[in-house]
């Protein structure tokens, strides 16, 4: 999977972009960019929001969508990115049987995460929209505390099952649930391959 940050993020976070990374590792994350990009499913956008003072990342699916939101994220943390996406999908999908199943082929197939830096205007455009529309930059998450305790893993699943989001196609708005998208184009993907 690719990570497409925003500078900020980077900076914040200390992430070298695959051109600052010495040999062999920058070899490496040139394979897998070269390897993945083009595919929507293995590319994703993040941006760095703040919640109560505490960093936080918003981590957008090209393909579907699909929005994770990782919340007190610190340095030390970034390195384990893919594990927590990976948890918060699985929640969002605990009672899909056939998608819990897919995920697992998922991140099997693809479960090395890289990061480059984010230039796709569109992804930029939609993480902040998200931000500032969806979540009122961070003020909708108040909602999700429950006894002094923010529950981040229901946030995630209802953004992205109750959630209604749109897209223009051929000029057309079309309505769509993150979740719904990001399950069918799992089938898809896997549909000549079970």
């Amino acid at each position: 999977m690719i990570i497409y940050v925003t500078k900020e993020t980077a900076v914040r976070y200390g992430l070298k972009m695959p051109e600052e990374l010495s040999s062999p590792l920058k070899e490496s994350v040139a394979s897998a960019i070269e390897r993945e990009s083009g595919d929507k499913m293995l590319e994703w956008g993040a941006k760095l929001f703040y919640f109560d003072r505490r960093k936080c990342l918003l981590i957008t699916n090209f393909a579907s969508r699909l929005t994770l939101f990782l919340i007190d994220v610190k340095v030390k943390d970034v390195e384990n990115i893919g594990s927590s996406m990976a948890d918060y999908m699985f929640d969002i999908y605990e009672d899909d049987p056939e998608t819990t199943r897919l995920l697992k082929r998922f991140f099997n197939d693809d479960g090395i995460v890289v990061f480059s830096a984010l230039k796709d205007k569109s992804m930029i455009a939609t993480l902040n929209h998200t931000l500032t529309n969806h979540i009122s930059d961070g003020d909708r998450l108040w909602d999700y505390i429950k006894n002094g305790i923010l529950h981040t893993r229901e946030f995630n699943k209802d953004f992205n099952r109750e959630w209604i989001l749109f897209k223009k196609v051929d000029g057309k708005t079309q309505y769509f649930y993150a979740a719904e998208v990001f399950a069918q184009l799992l089938k898809d993907r896997y549909a000549d391959r079970n």
